[in-house]
């Protein structure tokens, strides 16, 4: 429910629409930041937001008696729309079913944690979706995970680092061979661009860098010399970084 305006708003964007999501936190309406409140100052809302309207029962749709009856507090309706959103984010980075179960998992565990408190929703789920790809080996590079979120790489990296901190949410290096399943996805390639990939990584061992760019330079190489041609561009922006990056790889693995 959203209250109306006061003196007191948001302290990231200054917005004064905020909707009470607990006892002691409330929610942005405007840049989804989580305020972390006083049981007084969540109170006081409440108050406000429950003084008695003009209104008939007959004005009361049957839609709204269902949104009343079907979740009984207001924070398990952000826990469910951030679950929705989670899911769509994860499909919009070529996950699976078993990807979305993971990631929600994750989310619904930090939620529990506090981990929202004082912080942006849309950072906080990017966070936990780029580290379960991770935990699952199956890593999407951190800045087409910032764009299918949208936020910046900035943003994620700093979500990232409070999961990791906080709520112990470790995930191995991820090497280079670990991104050419969704590169090759991504560019629309075939499994045997993959397998060339991966020979090409494996005979030039002395490649050090970025392990998206080495992936994206491999996964260049591979489908040019199977007569897949992709520009270095595409290359590039499928992982998340330059082409003039891309370019500078490939010269490393072939000299």
């Amino acid at each position: 429910m959203k209250t109306p305006a006061s003196s007191t708003g948001c302290p990231l964007c200054g917005a004064s629409a905020l909707e009470t999501i607990n006892e002691t936190d409330l929610l942005c309406s405007e840049c989804s930041f989580v305020v972390t409140g006083t049981k007084k100052l969540a109170a006081e809302r409440e108050r406000e937001h429950s003084q008695p309207q003009p209104s008939s029962v007959s004005e009361t749709t049957p839609k709204q008696w269902q949104d009343k009856i079907s979740i009984s507090d207001s924070s398990d309706s952000v826990l469910v729309e951030m679950i929705t959103s989670t899911e769509a984010f994860v499909q919009t980075l070529r996950g699976d079913t078993d990807d979305c179960i993971k990631a929600v998992e994750m989310l619904a565990d930090v939620w529990q944690n506090q981990y929202f408190r004082g912080r942006s929703i849309p950072v906080g789920i990017a966070a936990v979706i780029y580290a379960s790809f991770r935990r699952q080996k199956s890593p999407r590079p951190l800045g087409i995970v910032a764009e299918a979120c949208g936020i910046s790489e900035q943003q994620l990296r700093a979500g990232y680092r409070a999961l990791r901190t906080d709520y112990n949410v470790h995930s191995e290096i991820t090497p280079p061979a670990s991104y050419f399943p969704f590169l090759r996805l991504q560019l629309g390639l075939d499994e045997e661009v993959e397998q060339r990939a991966r020979e090409l990584l494996s005979s030039r061992t002395e490649v050090t860098g970025s392990p998206t760019s080495i992936a994206s330079a491999c996964v260049y190489l591979a489908a040019k010399e199977q007569g897949q041609s992709i520009t270095l561009a595409e290359s590039g922006a499928a992982s998340g970084v330059s082409k003039e990056t891309v370019w500078k790889k490939t010269k490393e693995i072939t000299n």
